[in-house]
């Protein structure tokens, strides 16, 4: 039979001249002509050649029967399909690796080079490429003669090794293959062979078909060995671009590849005696524009180091520099609009979306971006990318499945697992009949069971066990249980469905026996949870909602998991269940399956890899990312084997086998590629990069396009980002885009304090009265919109908290700190959700709480802190934790080992702390009288009044809260009282804080201590002697320091204290001359006289300025109750200038509040530091008023 080539480079109309070969052939009768084409774009090129073929016939008769288009392996399923010769079942690249991983196993005590290797990740993979790579080289293991023997070298040694242990591995691994009756899907060596068979030529009738090859530069060896068979039984025509048949060019001629095939396959069938016929010289390309054939041959030409320029090029080519990757695909998307919509106009040959194409060589930067602007532009498109399951709910719900197993419950995990919503329990289902509400009912049950695992800290065996949660929802702010009984039955339900479903499938499953027994577990364990109803409903849906795509993702999802399946049971069916390897397995395994796609048949713009593409594959080409990094490629051999050893092993195999480098072979052929690229477009081309991307800056151009540059008038244009300067006929493609655009050019004509151009006023006058002028409004809103919360009415404002209002201090403080975090809180009722754990609130109660019972007991024994022993203290301060911590509101301190370790700790604090008051008892004739002393009304337990204040609107504010210890002393028969406040942290009064209202306690509680003196200690005539902090901690000092004075100087009280030398006396009692006081701020001279010390001069205050002090708090929670009522929210928190210390640091609601100091209407409320003799000296002037 024959062979013949069809030649020419890139100016040459290929597809003219094979149409004619197939034409004249067709001519005859009963002939038949197959194209053989690249498997990537089979479908594009059959549309194409079967449409030009039609054409030429120009009949309506034409039928594809006798012109048909194949890609290699579907040539190989046609003549296949009936012969019998394909039999067994393929196995997937998952089965494949199952198999490998059974291999490696069974011969791990046979391998030296490659033991160390079978368990890391990839190696696999890895081994399952190379074997690939021998099939496709042809390589036939039995002709592979390696064993392990003694050479020259270790290097020698280490190569024979090495390829002995291949070749032992993949011998193993094709006997497992034919045991099971499975084989790789490699069908080009069985058509070859079958071919071949002398008494099945007349059958495929090969001498009436005519083979065309198209679209190729060079050929694997399994397909160089079929085209051999074909071309000695039937004609075979091969069309090549090529510049001349003469191959004494070395690796750097444009055209090597080509040439290289061309003789190899011309020289083989000239020994064989096939008839050669001449070449067929394509002709010159007649409709290709003069420009295109200048850039063919200004590229060719340079290559060579030697152009001229003769001809115009810049209405064919443009060459881009843009901003970003981003902005490069944005001027993309804009071009191809114009172009389009141009092309309807003016009695032009109309460009659809399907004559354009968009190539790139870095999908993994580009990919994420075209959709978002395509779509914003409104360019349908069709991306041709691989997409795998990764990410599909199901590969999620077997991660989360087994991750329960792995770590035992972690309540992320579990929640994790639930979330994925594939799991939803029989029993809601049946009660609802519908699909939607069950899911619906149990997505909220699952947020209110996370609500609960999270504040009750629910992991590991709380999920398997069969007692039913407690919960307990302690108020401490109220001091009230609160009912959990509706909360504690839907919580247990979802914990039993859990159970009964998830934790006994793990049982079943690990007492499975083998592979087979395990595997009808966990498919009856989907099948029972209803994984397959609810991808059934998933898929109903997304076809309801016409996204057809999504739909089969589904289908194909279940179906692959179905198959990977199967194929576990075919692999390892018989084997003892291994259920480590089982969700290593299927984990990995599911996620790299990929979903198939649907071939493009509609107007849309194609997405190709550059290396791909052809000459003359549409009229318009995009080719993006064209930077030094980028084009041409650096490809590093990551396999295997390495380079060296590539050419050792080719210089050992037969004829008709050979190993490729395709790194080499990749760097070797970007040139070709490059040229491909070039002349892919047949009316315009247009070349990009960016010059920023990523990490990456200031960076350069491909160096094929600077070699255009160079040798050519082109110029390069620098497509900027969009600002007030720029020309919209290059920004503008569509309304919706038009919107982002302006957005963007307000914000910078704002920046920089401009008016928008008049231009573009008029783009956005036509916008507002487009169809998109809703969605426009809304985003251009943004411009004049002000980050400021708008204050309620009255009227709303008293629905929210009532006409009178009810608050404790630190209510009040929050809104001198933070008006809007007020609002937020107290207002709409807005709470952070409970998490397991100590926080600084609860250490405050647990602490305030064991202080009380301490002292109440002191009291109750009729003690005394000055007179009971150390052992009497410490007995008493045991007997109080162990009834407090005995409380079911502690009962989570007892929850796991770090929370034991937190309560051993408490209690050692507080048993420190009780050693501080007893010895400060010791020295001072204050004496505690009264303990957590309520005001107010607090979860139905009424105290003391405490302050009422009456409020313009006719309501009062009351005030509620617990004074946490009151002191009290009689000198020279005049009463005199403190109040002391416990805090787990450092405080220290400050009069800047008092009196702007953000440190209102202090004089709040002696307010309200001495107004109802006569409940609290029987007098009226009560004079104040301060407000005191006390610190409940337990200090950490050096050892060398640690004696009792210095520690109990660590408990020194800080506050306000009253200015009297009559109380100095009995503030410290047992003070010596030049001594300093361990309990207060004072001193005793050398003269013996009690005086303040040096740097606590502003912590002392006379009788009417402590008086001035609590009139002005007064008035500012009179003025605080006011200005809430009057609906009042102001987006101001506090700015400490003395320490830097902002509201905003603490609040829980920045996300809400998004309050941004950079933003013109967002500023601080400054607190500037002010002196005790300012503040007095404005109270007077204030009181005067």
């Amino acid at each position: 039979m024959s062979l013949q080539f069809i030649t020419g480079d890139g100016s040459c109309d290929h597809e003219k001249a094979l149409l004619d070969v197939a034409c004249d052939w067709l001519a005859k009768d009963h002939k038949e002509v197959f194209f053989l084409v690249p498997n990537y774009n089979k479908f594009e090129r059959e549309q194409e050649i079967l449409s030009q073929l039609k054409h030429r016939q120009a009949t309506d008769h034409f039928s594809t029967i006798r012109g048909q288009v194949y890609s290699f392996n579907r040539l190989a399923w046609y003549f296949l399909q009936d012969s019998g010769q394909i039999n067994g079942q393929t196995i997937s690249d998952t089965g494949s690796a199952m198999i490998m991983r059974k291999v490696l196993t069974a011969l791990v005590d046979q391998l030296v080079i490659f033991r160390g290797e079978i368990n890391k990740e990839g190696f696999i993979a890895k081994l399952l490429e190379l074997y690939q790579e021998f099939q496709l080289g042809n390589i036939a293991l039995d002709k592979l003669e390696f064993s392990p023997t003694d050479k020259t070298t270790s290097k020698a040694q280490d190569f024979e090794l090495k390829m002995y242990e291949i070749k032992l591995i993949f011998a193993a691994y094709e006997e497992e293959l034919i045991k099971r009756n499975l084989q790789v899907e490699q069908p080009l060596p069985t058509l070859t062979n079958f071919l071949a068979n002398e008494d099945l030529q007349d059958k495929a009738q090969l001498g009436q078909k005519l083979f065309v090859v198209t679209g190729f530069s060079n050929f694997s060896m399994q397909e160089q060995e079929l085209l051999k068979v074909l071309f000695t039984k039937s004609q075979v025509c091969i069309d090549l671009y090529i510049d001349s048949i003469y191959a004494d060019n070395g690796p750097l001629d444009l055209f090597f590849d080509t040439k290289q095939t061309y003789h190899l396959l011309k020289n083989f069938a000239q020994n064989q005696q096939v008839h050669v016929l001449f070449d067929k010289k394509a002709p010159r390309l007649t409709q290709a524009s003069a420009s295109y054939l200048e850039l063919e041959r200004c590229f060719k030409q340079t290559s060579m180091g030697r152009y001229e320029q003769s001809g115009n090029l810049s209405d064919y080519i443009q060459i881009w520099k843009a901003e970003n990757p981003e902005e490069e695909l944005r001027q993309v998307a804009t071009e191809i609009r114009r172009l389009v919509t141009d092309s309807f106009a003016g009695g032009k040959q109309p460009l659809y979306y399907r004559d354009i194409q968009l190539l790139t060589l870095d999908p993994e930067l580009y990919y994420s971006f075209i959709p978002s602007v395509f779509e914003e532009s409104g360019i349908p498109f069709y991306l041709d990318q691989d997409r795998k399951m990764e990410q599909h709910p199901l590969v999620e719900f077997i991660h989360a499945l087994f991750a329960l197993d792995n770590y035992y419950y972690r309540m992320s995990d579990v929640f994790r697992f639930l979330r994925t919503e594939l799991y939803i329990p029989n029993s809601l289902q049946e009660e609802t009949q519908d699909w939607q509400k069950a899911r619906d009912t149990f997505r909220w049950m699952v947020d209110l069971t996370e609500n609960e695992a999270l504040a009750h800290n629910f992991h590991g065996t709380d999920w398997t066990q069969k007692e039913d949660w407690k919960l307990f929802n302690f108020d401490f702010e109220k001091e009230e249980m609160k009912d959990t009984q509706n909360t504690e039955a839907l919580t247990n339900q979802v914990r039993n469905d859990f159970r009964n479903d998830i934790v006994r499938f793990f049982t079943q499953i690990k007492k499975a026996q083998t592979t087979r027994d395990a595997i009808i577990v966990f498919y009856e364990f989907l099948q029972k949870v209803g994984v397959e109803k609810q991808l059934v409903h998933w898929r109903e849906q997304e076809i309801e909602w016409g996204n057809l795509e999504q739909a089969r993702d589904h289908e194909q999802t279940w179906a692959a998991l179905i198959d990977l399946l199967d194929e576990f049971v075919e692999i390892y069916g018989a084997d003892v269940f291994d259920f480590e390897l089982f969700k290593e397995i299927l984990s990995s395994g599911l996620e790299n399956f990929t979903f198939g796609k649907i071939p493009t048949a509609i107007d849309q713009v194609q997405i190709n890899p550059l290396d791909l593409t052809r000459p003359l594959q549409a009229k318009v080409t995009f080719a993006i990312g064209l930077d030094e990094a980028s084009f041409p490629r650096t490809v590093e051999n990551k396999s295997l084997i390495s380079t060296e050893e590539r050419q050792q092993l080719n210089e050992s195999l037969q004829e008709g086998q050979y190993l490729k480098d395709q790194a080499e072979e990749t760097i070797r052929k970007e040139p070709f590629v490059a040229y491909n690229m070039l002349l892919s477009a047949s009316e315009k081309l247009y070349l990009s990069y960016p010059k920023n991307a990523d990490s990456k800056q200031n960076i350069k151009m491909s160096p094929y396009l600077a070699r255009i540059l160079n040798w050519t008038d082109l110029h390069l244009q620098d497509r900027c980002s969009l600002d007030l300067t720029c020309d919209p006929r290059h920004y503008v493609a569509t309304y919706k885009g038009l919107i982002r655009q302006l957005n963007s050019l307000y914000r910078q004509a704002q920046e920089e304090k401009k008016t928008l151009p008049a231009v573009w006023q008029s783009l956005k006058d036509l916008l507002l009265t487009s169809d998109y002028q809703s969605l426009a409004h809304r985003v251009l809103e943004s411009q004049v919109h002000r980050n400021v919360p708008v204050n309620i009415s009255p009227d709303l404002a008293e629905q929210l908290y009532g006409k009178d209002i009810y608050s404790s201090i630190s209510q009040i403080e929050t809104f001198y700190d933070y008006q809007y975090d007020y609002f937020l809180k107290f207002g709409l009722g807005l709470k952070e959700r409970e998490i397991y754990g100590l926080n600084s609130a609860l250490t405050g109660e647990i602490f305030h709480e064991a202080l009380d019972s301490f002292l109440k007991a002191v009291f109750q024994d009729n003690l005394s802190l000055t007179q009971m022993s150390e052992e009497q203290r410490h007995f008493l301060i045991e007997r109080v934790l162990e009834n407090m911590f005995g409380q079911e509101r502690y009962a989570f301190m007892t929850g796991n080992a770090r929370m034991s370790f937190i309560r051993y700790r408490l209690g050692k604090t507080i048993q420190r702390v009780s050693w501080g008051l007893k010895k400060q008892a010791e020295k001072t004739q204050l004496t505690p009288v009264q303990t957590e002393v309520l005001f107010g009304e607090i979860a139905g337990n009424k105290g003391i009044p405490g302050l009422q204040i009456p409020l313009s609107n006719g309501g009062n504010l009351y005030l509620r809260g617990k004074i946490d210890r009151i002191d009290t002393t009689t000198i020279a028969g005049k009463p005199w009282l403190a109040v002391v406040d416990y805090k787990s942290s450092a405080h220290q009064f400050d009069i800047t804080d008092s009196y702007y209202g953000l440190a209102m306690q202090l004089l709040t509680y002696l307010d309200i201590a001495l107004k109802d003196a006569v409940e609290l200690i029987g007098r009226s005539d009560v004079n104040g002697a301060g407000a005191y902090y006390f610190q409940v901690y337990d200090p950490v000092m050096d050892p060398k320091k640690a004696n009792e004075k210095e520690r109990l100087k660590q408990y020194k009280y800080d506050g306000l204290f009253a200015d009297d030398p009559e109380v100095f006396e009995a503030f410290d009692e047992t003070l010596d001359k030049s001594q300093h006081s361990l309990v207060f701020p004072i001193q005793k001279d050398k003269n013996e006289q009690l005086k303040i010390s040096a740097r606590s001069k502003e912590k002392f205050y006379t009788t009417e300025e402590m008086n001035a002090l609590m009139t002005h708090n007064r008035k500012k929670l009179k003025e605080a109750a006011e200005r809430i009522l009057a609906g009042e929210i102001k987006m101001n928190p506090s700015y400490k200038m003395k320490n830097k210390r902002r509201a905003t640091q603490y609040s829980p609601f920045r996300s809400i509040s998004v309050f941004d100091p950079m933003l013109e209407e967002n500023d601080y409320h400054r607190i500037h530091p002010l002196t005790k003799e300012e503040i007095m000296k404005r109270l007077k002037e204030e009181d005067d008023d």
